[in-house]
């Protein structure tokens, strides 16, 4: 238990440590005057700040834990506010044009953390969770795997690399949602066998549902939004 809970806290810091890496190299590649950039630079380092010491504070409080008396699963909240509150932000011309100078490489980058989902193996193979989360453990493993592979056709110019990123989104959305199914599909508000995904809402792996997910999440509508409005350009990896 003592491993799942150390890979759970790295995999939370890392990967809101990554999100701000992604977020910040966007700001300085922006078009944006240079006080707007600080200005951009200072509100990501407290957003992201301030999410995660909330996440972390009201997940040791036991505010997202099960309770019997519970009408929806509690950590859905800890997983899509944050969400919806970055996808609100894309009213800002400003925020979409930071978003648009993030490099596709850097997103690529930002799933490579993707890899330590693989501890899904172990609270499947510990009976610590459904059975069924060794799907999750295959599916984030895959990819991580992807992201990897991206990058080294970044790195060689490949042609790979759109298409790299075209199933780093598909892929690694899939894999989310699956994770967010067997969740739903085996709390215990109805589902009354054990193993169940009671722990989900508890530390640590409400670390991972309330941070992680959502900035693995985030990645991918940015990348498929960067996608999306370059459909036909022929994208030279080098300069993306």
């Amino acid at each position: 238990m003592l491993l799942i809970k150390t890979v759970s806290v790295i995999i939370s810091l890392l990967a809101a440590a990554v999100f701000v890496l992604v977020f910040w190299n966007g700001i300085k590649k922006s078009n944006l005057e240079p006080s707007l950039r600080k200005w951009y630079q200072k509100l990501g380092l407290a957003g992201i700040g301030i999410w995660v010491i909330a996440i972390y504070i009201l997940t040791l409080a036991g505010t997202f834990v099960h309770d019997q008396e519970d009408a929806f699963p509690k950590f859905l909240i800890g997983l899509f506010v944050p969400v919806i509150a970055v996808l609100l932000m894309f009213k800002s011309e400003h925020f979409r044009t930071i978003l648009n100078a993030i490099s596709f490489k850097d997103l690529a980058l930002g799933q490579i953390w993707r890899m330590l989902g693989s501890l899904f193996f172990l609270i499947a193979l510990w009976g610590i969770g459904p059975k069924a989360f060794m799907a999750s453990g295959y599916g984030d493993a895959t990819t991580g795997l992807i992201a990897i592979l991206t990058l080294v056709a970044f790195l060689k110019s490949s042609k790979w690399f759109r298409p790299g990123l075209w199933m780093l989104t598909i892929i690694g959305t899939i894999d989310l949602l699956v994770v967010l199914f067997i969740l739903l599909k085996h709390d215990p508000i109805w589902f009354k066998e054990f193993p169940n995904t009671a722990m989900a809402g508890a530390f640590p792996m409400m670390l991972i549902i309330g941070i992680a997910a959502p900035i693995a999440l985030l990645l991918h509508i940015f990348t498929l939004r960067k996608l999306v409005l370059n459909p036909s350009k022929q994208m030279d990896p080098l300069k993306s």
